[in-house]
């Protein structure tokens, strides 16, 4: 007895693929003319297609700085002279020396403090000159350009950091002022005429450069300004 024929698939579709493909068999050396020629020393893997990043929006326009109102008082102990520009005549007579002077984002502005004062700070000024008599404690500059300082009367110390293009004027009475500078640049300072033989003021730039040198005697690093040619 013969055993019965194999059932159909479901859905009868079976055996319409089984006859494709024996129909593609039976073409013999026909079977690969739909295939791509493979060249030697050719790839046969792809590269796996990545998609393109889709571009950055363009940046939005950086908004415009935001113009602060000058001011000028004194509040407290400190007297405060913030975002003034093109003021020539910034005058304070009347200060002590238990109040500050603190000078803010000024572009070319001169100041004077004509009396006494503990100390005088400038932060982020441009093109400004402070003319100041006696300071207590002293002055200090930060992140400043091309500014002057003038001293009529007496200072201990003149501090300035990360700076460029400062002027320091000095008296006779302050020529014992300390000056300590970080990160600076051009930085001169000028001495009275009285102490050179013709009586004018001479020029000194203060250095910029140091060069530092292993000492095996003391067994540490010593640190010497490059001097600057006359």
């Amino acid at each position: 007895m013969r055993p019965p024929p194999p059932a159909a698939a479901a859905g009868g579709g079976a055996p319409d693929a089984k006859n494709a493909l024996f129909a593609q068999l039976n073409q013999g050396g026909d079977v690969t003319k739909g295939l791509k020629k493979v060249i030697k020393g050719e790839k046969i893997d792809r590269p796996i297609p990545v998609p393109k990043a889709k571009a950055a929006p363009a940046a939005a326009a950086k908004a415009a700085a935001v113009v602060k109102p000058p001011k000028f008082g004194l509040n407290g102990k400190k007297w405060e002279v913030e975002f003034q520009k093109d003021n020539q005549t910034i005058v304070i007579d009347d200060s002590n020396a238990k109040q500050a002077c603190y000078i803010y984002k000024c572009v070319n502005c001169v100041i004077y403090v004509k009396d006494k004062i503990n100390s005088i700070a400038l932060d982020g000024c441009k093109k400004c000159q402070v003319v100041f008599a006696d300071v207590v404690s002293g002055v200090e500059l930060v992140d400043c350009d091309a500014c002057k300082l003038q001293c009529t009367g007496t200072v201990h110390t003149v501090s300035i950091d990360k700076s460029q293009g400062i002027q320091v004027i000095l008296n006779e009475a302050s020529l014992k002022a300390e000056i300590l500078t970080a990160k600076c640049s051009e930085l001169n300072v000028i001495v009275p005429g009285s102490e050179f033989e013709g009586g004018e003021y001479k020029e000194f730039a203060l250095p910029e450069q140091f060069i530092s040198k292993w000492n095996a005697a003391t067994k540490k690093y010593e640190t010497e300004c490059m001097s600057h040619s006359a």
